[in-house]
């Protein structure tokens, strides 16, 4: 009866293993989707903008020096 009991658990230690196995199959899936479009619109939005500020700060640094 004990080995019985024994092999229960192991299966139903091979059951969880195998969905924790598969919960990390998902989230691997879901960390390669490409990023949605109004993410990459904002990142490049801030990417130029940033940038505009900075080159406008940089004419204006020179304007003002001459």
């Amino acid at each position: 009866m004990n080995a019985l009991a024994n092999e229960q658990e192991i299966q139903e230690i091979k059951r969880t293993l195998k969905q924790l196995e598969d919960q990390i199959v998902q989230i691997k899936k879901e960390a390669r989707k490409p990023r949605s479009f109004w993410s990459r619109f904002a990142i490049g939005f801030l990417i130029v903008f940033i940038g505009m500020l900075m080159a406008s700060g940089v004419l204006s640094f020179f304007q003002y020096h001459k």
